[in-house]
């Protein structure tokens, strides 16, 4: 259980969550997108998001990326275009065209949008029609990425977004998340790595039992021995 949580995201800065497994670093994205129950006032922007209705957070240009890629994170079945589009398209109404009075799916603008990501997060494929279960880990975990960002949100939480792949992907990552804070989108990043957090991270926090055992600034968070003291 995840408690007493106060916390203030600033635009435009990579914020961390770190601790030992088991300690509550999830419950706060889960909270926040509506998965878990939760109590408490979020606001984005000044407006109060509603935490006991799911989607209200996608809403509100909020987007998560699991850590769970092949569990939660895609359909392993259908192809890296379809995952790539889907979300955006049944939350924002995105890639459908209006004739009359339906709504068509709009097969070039999908088309269009998933090669330009495949081309943009450099996923290694052999085209967008290809299943997304047949991916490599890292290619996967870009394919959750393109998704997320195709939301066009302005705050992404991240969990264990290189868990798992090559340090090539690990870096590709690490840029489009410093690209996106140059563009003045708000990253949230859920790492048991501390040496991940304190590279990437304006701010970190660590957890410990389901509360926030520290606060360090990224020249504090420079000494690891400053974040393990606060997770054992």
């Amino acid at each position: 259980q995840v408690k007493g949580i106060d916390l203030d995201i600033r635009k435009g800065e990579i914020f961390g969550i770190g601790g030992l497994a088991g300690q509550g670093k999830l419950g706060i994205p889960n909270g926040i997108m509506g998965l878990y129950k939760a109590s408490g006032e979020v606001r984005i922007n000044g407006e109060l998001l509603n935490l006991d209705k799911l989607g209200d957070a996608l809403e509100h240009k909020v987007a998560f990326v699991s850590e769970d890629r092949r569990g939660v994170g895609l359909l392993l079945d259908e192809s890296i275009e379809q995952n790539i589009i889907f979300s955006a398209m049944y939350t924002n109404g995105k890639f459908l065209k209006k004739i009359g009075w339906m709504h068509l799916y709009d097969s070039a603008a999908a088309k269009a949008h998933a090669e330009n990501m495949v081309k943009t997060l450099d996923i290694r494929c052999t085209g967008i029609r290809q299943a997304a279960g047949r991916l490599s880990g890292g290619n996967q975990q870009k394919v959750c990425l393109a998704r997320a960002l195709t939301l066009e949100p302005d705050i992404l939480f991240v969990s264990e977004p290189t868990r798992g792949i090559d340090i090539k992907v690990k870096q590709d990552i690490y840029q489009l998340m410093n690209q996106m804070r140059k563009n003045g989108k708000s990253i949230i990043m859920i790492s048991e790595e501390l040496m991940e957090l304190i590279g990437m991270c304006d701010r970190i926090i660590i957890m410990k039992d389901g509360k926030i055992s520290g606060e360090l600034e990224r020249d504090e968070a420079m000494d690891e021995n400053s974040l393990i003291t606060m997770m054992v």
